[in-house]
């Protein structure tokens, strides 16, 4: 009888694993590449007049340029933090805090720099363990204020699959339970890249089979395997490899009230 493959994971609490574009841009894996449309969609998110917390920027601190760079910045105010070391900006509208355990010092943040209108964390909660998971979504949702966006990305076990510097990856029911338990509103879940044998199976979001079908076969032409699997990955949330997540911090009471107030008038 064949030896079972023993799976192997980070026993740690923390794990400081980042993206680097020196080492993982080196290929055109679909895990890299889902990055820049995770990045690109969090820009959606965020308007000029913002304040943005991003947990685990990194030390290469991607979102921070892609928000600041061109002409115009496209983010009022953002703060990024990590637990590797970061080198401070010279720029008015970035801080990084590097070294940082937000999970234990997130009051340090909303004290120098009030609430978030958006916090993102991407690729972060698989890193630490599950007690630190759920420290993380009560201070992100803390750190937001009321009716602020948190988006989240992170891997979806499956039960077989789970890589060997995640701590703890998260099923979708679990993490859903984690997030609502905190108190946030789940509004949007889209895969974020999926394995390509699923692409055509199941009931994709917003479209037919048929036309994932037919628009899949016309694509192959151009596109690779890896490609394909960012590109339909948002129609199969069920079926992704990993979820990006919006998630919402509920407006209070009597926001809601006299919000309803000013509806029936």
């Amino acid at each position: 009888m064949p030896k079972t493959r023993k799976l192997k994971r980070d026993k740690g609490d923390f794990d400081t694993t980042q993206l680097k574009s020196t080492s993982h841009g080196r290929t055109l894996h679909r895990d890299y590449t889902a990055h820049f449309f995770r990045w690109s969609f969090a820009r959606r998110y965020i308007t000029a007049k913002d304040k943005v917390l991003e947990i685990g920027c990194g030390e290469e601190k991607p979102l921070s340029k892609i928000l600041t760079g061109g002409a115009a910045a496209h983010v009022s105010e953002y703060v990024g933090v990590d637990l590797n070391k970061l080198k401070p900006s010279k720029s008015q509208r970035l801080t990084f805090y590097g070294e940082f355990d937000f999970t234990s010092r997130y009051t340090e943040l909303l004290d120098a720099h009030g609430h978030f209108d958006v916090v993102v964390h991407l690729e972060v909660i698989e890193h630490m363990a599950v007690k630190h998971g759920k420290n993380l979504l009560r201070a992100a949702y803390n750190c937001l204020r009321p009716g602020g966006t948190m988006l989240m990305s992170t891997p979806v076990y499956d039960g077989r699959r789970h890589a060997a510097n995640h701590i703890h990856e998260y099923t979708v029911e679990e993490l859903r339970t984690l997030v609502e338990a905190e108190g946030f509103t789940v509004e949007r879940r889209f895969g974020t890249f999926m394995d390509i044998k699923h692409i055509g199976k199941g009931k994709p979001r917003g479209c037919s089979r048929e036309a994932v079908a037919e628009v899949a076969e016309a694509l192959r032409e151009y596109y690779d395997n890896d490609a394909l699997s960012n590109i339909f990955g948002p129609l199969y949330p069920d079926h992704a490899r990993n979820n990006l997540w919006v998630c919402r911090k509920p407006i209070s009471t009597r926001r809601k009230r006299r919000t309803k107030r000013r509806a029936a008038k």
